[in-house]
């Protein structure tokens, strides 16, 4: 397959955003944890922009023509027929949400400062995996992802990573029914985990759940910090949903909220409203080293 249309997404650095852009009240404040924090976080801004630098470089050489944009605008993705990221995890799923048949290569821009799971590439390896890719001897895996319906949107949004239901007051109570299959009940805790099997080592892992093969067809859900009443039983307590199974969540909260591949997309999930999550039929295309 020869890539015709490539976007270059990269993430604007912390140390940019919390330290450069004189907007933040961060960059004026002078404690000695701050100076330490500030150190670490310049590392990592050098270390990404010289690996964005070094891509960059690496495609002109190799007359690959592409489009360079960082994370956060909104972009048609349809015209691109290869996404590469640069960053770490976050970038990467930014990516995953919009893409259908693309095939996508993360690049973890500074991997002693940043998580790459999902990113193969750093800076020494990516000139090697570009030449298998030109000449088309390169590898792809499939990973799955979810799709959520969500109250008052048309289309089932696909998530790669993983989708956390709950009160949008991180303190206060989430009630719900939670629906798994042919079984229902009611519950009150903390929120809901359902998670990907490539997500399975992230949030859900920490709330209990399993870590799955990555490329696996099974998803999972896991309440987490599930309230322990009086007479309180719980059957629905987390577990493996089957490929064409789903799983839904029926809102008993006044404002409730619903997050997909972390905190910068959500959605509300007020009282009465329901999502559906189960199997995307769009895997994520990933080019392996």
């Amino acid at each position: 397959m020869t890539f015709k249309n490539v976007l270059l997404l990269y993430k604007r650095s912390a140390y940019k955003i919390y330290f450069l852009d004189n907007r933040n009240a961060l960059s004026k404040k002078r404690t000695a944890l701050i100076h330490c924090a500030k150190k670490q976080f310049e590392k990592s801004h050098q270390a990404h922009y010289e690996s964005l630098r070094h891509v960059s470089r690496v495609l002109l050489t190799h007359g690959v023509r592409f489009t360079e944009s960082y994370r956060g605008r909104g972009l048609d993705y349809s015209k691109y027929d290869l996404v590469i990221t640069i960053g770490g995890d976050g970038t990467f799923l930014e990516a995953a949400r919009h893409v259908k048949h693309q095939a996508m290569l993360g690049v973890n821009s500074a991997p002693d400062h940043s998580v790459g799971r999902f990113c193969v590439a750093h800076s020494k390896n990516f000139e090697n995996i570009l030449e298998k890719i030109l000449s088309n001897k390169h590898q792809t895996k499939f990973m799955q992802r979810l799709s959520i319906k969500l109250p008052g949107q048309r289309k089932e949004i696909d998530v790669l990573n993983d989708v956390l239901v709950c009160h949008s007051n991180p303190a206060m109570l989430s009630r719900y029914y939670l629906e798994v299959g042919r079984q229902k009940e009611e519950q009150r805790s903390s929120g809901v985990w359902i998670s990907t099997a490539a997500g399975s080592t992230g949030a859900i892992r920490s709330a209990g759940g399993k870590v799955l093969p990555a490329y696996s067809k099974i998803f999972q859900y896991r309440p987490r910090e599930l309230y322990q009443g009086k007479h309180q039983k719980y059957r629905l307590i987390g577990g493996n949903v089957q490929y064409k199974q789903r799983v839904s969540v029926i809102s008993l909260i006044r404002r409730g909220a619903v997050y997909l591949d972390g905190a910068h997309h959500h959605y509300p999930f007020d009282y009465g409203d329901t999502i559906s999550v189960g199997q995307s039929g769009h895997p994520v295309k990933i080019i392996m080293p």
